[in-house]
């Protein structure tokens, strides 16, 4: 599993770091993309992290899924993009995961593949949530989509996607690794 995380300026560390630090622990490849193309990214609380690629210079279809960290100024850096729009899009229509936290999911509405889907996003973003049903669950499943509340649900949504994405026993034992709930 190849998961591209797309970081922009202002990203939410726990939103990035707990999903990147499960899912590398699971055995997926996972690839931090800076959408601006600078080398380091920060964080929206000072925490700088180093990007391994400018996402200029990845093909989308290279990847099994991407990943959306929020952070409000992040989502607003990442709506901006439209190499950000391109690259959801393109993995979408590919029936690829396509995975976003926190106020990360109105970046995929801004795309329009939310419209026929459940989703979830932070409390107060739904207003710009364009989707068939919005609902206040910790993590949301429908079809290639999972999205997920907030900084305190990070740790079940990287789970969730370790079962969608590499099976339920997979993420039981990264479960129990990290003495999670």
């Amino acid at each position: 599993m190849q998961i591209l995380v797309l970081l922009a300026d202002g990203f939410e560390e726990t939103e990035f770091v707990v999903p990147v630090d499960l899912w590398r622990r699971a055995g997926f490849k996972v690839t931090v993309a800076s959408v601006s193309g600078a080398d380091v990214v920060d964080g929206l609380h000072g925490i700088k992290v180093q990007a391994d690629v400018a996402l200029s210079k990845l093909e989308p279809t290279d990847f099994d899924a991407v990943f959306l960290p929020g952070g409000g100024v992040g989502v607003q850096n990442l709506k901006a993009s439209a190499a950000v729009e391109n690259t959801v899009c393109s993995l979408n229509d590919d029936n690829k995961w396509v995975l976003a936290i926190c106020a990360a999911p109105t970046v995929l509405s801004k795309a329009r593949i939310l419209v026929d889907r459940k989703a979830t996003c932070y409390p107060g973003c739904e207003t710009d949530l364009v989707c068939r049903e919005f609902s206040e669950e910790r993590v949301v499943v429908d079809g290639n989509i999972v999205t997920s509340r907030g900084p305190g649900t990070a740790e079940e949504f990287a789970l969730k996607c370790i079962a969608v994405m590499g099976g339920a026993e997979l993420s039981q034992k990264i479960q129990s690794q990290i003495v999670a709930r």
